[in-house]
């Protein structure tokens, strides 16, 4: 990138960074030396160096009673630009609580969104990994865990590494009987309910104030998130019902 390019990256007009250049190039400077230097008539340079002594680009002295221009150098400009990141952060923390304040509000507000293909797939579950500490519920079809199988065991370990456990109605065969061996391990409580999983191809989780369901085999993937905490309370509640009635 060049200079110049650099300069209006950090703030500067065109016009600005070519004078604060010449400017620097000319050492201490009188405005025509700098006029004739830019190409630039010497009302616009006044201008221009009036706009660059108000940023602290340039200084202004006068000897002889001659005004002469001298440019920061490129530390005074360095701390000119933290001071004012740091004015901008610390403004940005003042409001940071009416921000939140706004943020919340909308968040009260139903959400839905849905995840579709292999991306969409690994997406929903990164979603889910952004939590930790809590308990899940969950209604678990075996046929889902055989796309992409080792997906599956490699987000049962960040599950548990993120301190989740999770309650799990499944239906009874094998393949979950094998898995059910390693709740301890994976902070998992399975139950088996085949009357109600018995013909379930898809995937649910019930978190404190979202549901997410999930249907992924070698021809769809498909996700759909909804964030509403009364839909997710009775959720809940429908869930808990149907654990006391699962068998171990």
């Amino acid at each position: 990138m060049e200079i110049i390019e650099s300069l209006e990256e950090i703030g500067l007009s065109r016009q600005e960074a070519q004078v604060y250049l010449n400017t620097i190039k000319l050492g201490d400077a009188k405005a025509s030396e700098i006029a004739q230097k830019t190409n630039l008539q010497r009302g616009a340079i006044y201008y221009i160096l009036k706009l660059l002594k108000e940023k602290g680009f340039v200084s202004e002295v006068t000897r002889s009673g001659i005004k002469y221009y001298s440019a920061a150098s490129p530390n005074r400009i360095f701390q000119l630009i933290e001071d004012e990141r740091r004015k901008k952060l610390t403004l940005l923390k003042e409001i940071s609580k009416e921000l939140k304040k706004l943020s919340a509000t909308s968040l009260e507000k139903p959400r839905i969104e849905i995840y579709e293909g292999e991306e969409g797939f690994k997406t929903i579950f990164e979603k889910l990994l952004e939590k930790k500490n809590q308990e899940w519920r969950c209604y678990l079809s075996s046929e889902i865990l055989e796309y992409n199988p080792i997906f599956h065991i490699q987000f049962r370990k960040r599950r548990k590494n993120n301190n989740i456990s999770i309650r799990t109605i499944t239906e009874k065969n094998q393949k979950m009987e094998e898995i059910k061996k390693l709740d301890k391990e994976e902070l998992r409580h399975t139950r088996y309910n085949n009357k109600i999983l018995s013909n379930s191809k898809t995937l649910s989780y019930i978190l404190d104030d979202a549901i997410i369901f999930i249907k992924a085999n070698k021809k769809e993937q498909l996700a759909v998130y909804i964030k509403e905490k009364e839909f997710a309370d009775l959720h809940k509640r429908i869930f808990d019902k149907i654990w006391q009635e699962s068998g171990d």
